[in-house]
């Protein structure tokens, strides 16, 4: 198996799961709403998982949004300059922030993921599981963004939307 068809399976595998995390978290929306006004009894675990679950459909998300291209920017700017070579440069400068960044992001994340000790109220889970999600998509960010800037030094354009050609 190629790299390029091993990229698109796990690509898929990536969506399947935020899908069915969506799904997981409107049936358990759903079920503490009919127990609330239906059955009028409050059901304490279904917000906090809920919860939890958007938590790591808004991290998982981040990264697709990354890899796509599709986080909100300002780009009239650059848009405006004709040179690719200054296009390029800019984003080259524009992808290692956001590296420099990532990489601040991983390693606090990971810092507070172990070391956190609390665990949730209503699930009794360590939060440290709940927090994991900040490295993992951290580092995945990471790689995109080493990729996005390697495609750049090689020539790509800034428009070029670097990851796509993963799909």
């Amino acid at each position: 198996m190629s790299v390029r068809a091993s990229l698109v399976t796990l690509e898929r595998i990536y969506k399947t799961v935020l899908i069915i995390l969506t799904i997981f978290m409107f049936i358990t929306v759903t079920y503490n709403v009919f127990m609330r006004f239906v059955i009028n009894q409050s059901v304490g675990w279904a917000d906090e998982l809920s919860r939890f679950i958007f938590i790591w459909i808004s991290f998982l998300g981040a990264v697709l949004a990354y890899k796509k291209d599709e986080h909100v920017g300002l780009s009239f700017l650059v848009d405006k300059i004709r040179s690719p070579r200054v296009r390029r440069g800019i984003g080259i400068l524009q992808q290692s922030l956001i590296l420099g960044l990532l990489v601040l992001l991983t390693y606090f994340g990971y810092h507070s993921s172990t070391t956190v000790m609390n665990v949730s109220p209503a699930l009794s889970i360590p939060m440290s599981w709940v927090y994991l999600i900040v490295p993992f998509c951290g580092f995945l960010m990471c790689m995109m963004a080493i990729y996005k800037l390697v495609a750049l030094f090689r020539g790509a354009d800034i428009d070029t939307n670097t990851m796509h050609s993963v799909e």
